[in-house]
Order: structure tokens, then C-alpha cells, then sequence
């Protein structure tokens, strides 16, 4: 690698179900059901008695940010 030439690597967060993406995120399950409604980058996937959730973290955190921007 030549001097002065940074490179950066992004491996992706997959946040794989509900709980987890409330760890990551810092809310309740409420507030990531609005997200869903809200159109963030939640797949939702299952019937009602068994709905799966998944997400990339910084997919959702950048969605987040857009948000609350405008």
C-alpha cells in the first residue's frame, strides 16, 4: 500500500430480528413498529403470529438521520 492512501473496509450489521434491532437502536418495539409504517429499511417478513424483522444498522441509522433532518 503506498504512503498517504488510506482505505476503509465497511462490513454490514445485519440486525436479524425484532430484539435486536431495539438493542442496537435504543427504542422499544413501538417505536420500530412506527419506523416499518413510517417506510424506514425494515424488512418484515411472516403472518401475524409469527412476523420476523430485519435490517441493516447503518441502512436504519442513516434513514434515522434523514428523518429527524427534514
Amino acid at each position: 500500500m503506498e504512503a498517504g492512501i488510506v482505505q476503509i473496509s465497511y462490513v454490514p450489521k445485519i440486525l436479524r430480528n425484532m430484539t435486536e434491532i431495539c438493542e442496537e437502536m435504543g427504542v422499544g418495539k413501538t417505536t420500530v413498529r412506527a419506523w416499518v409504517k413510517a417506510g424506514a429499511p425494515i424488512t418484515v417478513e411472516g403472518s401475524a403470529k409469527k412476523i420476523r424483522y430485519s435490517t441493516e444498522a447503518l441502512q436504519l441509522q442513516i434513514w434515522r438521520h434523514l428523518k429527524r433532518s427534514k
